[in-house]
């Protein structure tokens, strides 16, 4: 491929990140359907995807794009840019289903109510914690400080990944 029809990184992890977040969310999807809130499963899956899905991307890109070169820093930058992009797509795609079909919302307060009163709160002092609660279980807010966090685990991820599949040229070929 010339360099005249190589993607640029940010056109690259725009479409390899809209990929990778269908998936997760099509995961997503399948775990909020089946009411799989809480399950070790789909936890799993969603690790072993999540990690996998993030080094072939890194990997393809070295070598598709990259002509089987990249450096740490251009791994670590297009690893968070492809994460950046899946959050977007996944957590669009969490806050129309949220808006639709409320269950895991209301899940996510029944829990915290409990652990409330895990802790020993007083019913009054549930009741006057769950207006606060409740502001940060809109599907909206709840998808903003999503794509925050899976953003801040993916730069975690990709500066480890990027570490083991950063491969520089030879300075003195072999010949």
């Amino acid at each position: 491929m010339d360099m005249e029809n190589k993607p640029s990184k940010l056109k690259a992890a725009l479409n390899y990140g809209a990929l990778y977040g269908l998936v997760l969310l099509i995961i997503n999807l399948i775990s909020y359907i089946l009411e799989m809130y809480d399950s070790v499963l789909m936890t799993i899956v969603g690790i072993v995807v999540g990690i996998g899905g993030l080094v072939y991307g890194i990997k393809k890109y070295r070598d598709d794009i990259c002509d089987g070169f990249i450096s740490y820093k251009s791994a670590l930058g297009y690893g968070v840019l492809v994460v950046l992009f899946s959050g977007i797509i996944v957590n669009t795609g969490n806050y129309i289903y949220w808006s639709y079909d409320s269950s895991f919302i209301e899940y996510k307060l029944e829990q915290e109510t409990d652990k409330m009163y895990n802790k020993g709160m007083t019913d009054e002092q549930i009741e006057q914690s769950l207006p606060y609660v409740e502001m940060f279980m809109k599907p909206g807010i709840m998808s903003i400080m999503a794509i925050f966090f899976n953003v801040l685990f993916g730069f975690i991820l990709s500066l480890i990944i990027a570490a083991f599949l950063k491969k520089d040229p030879e300075l003195f070929d072999q010949t």
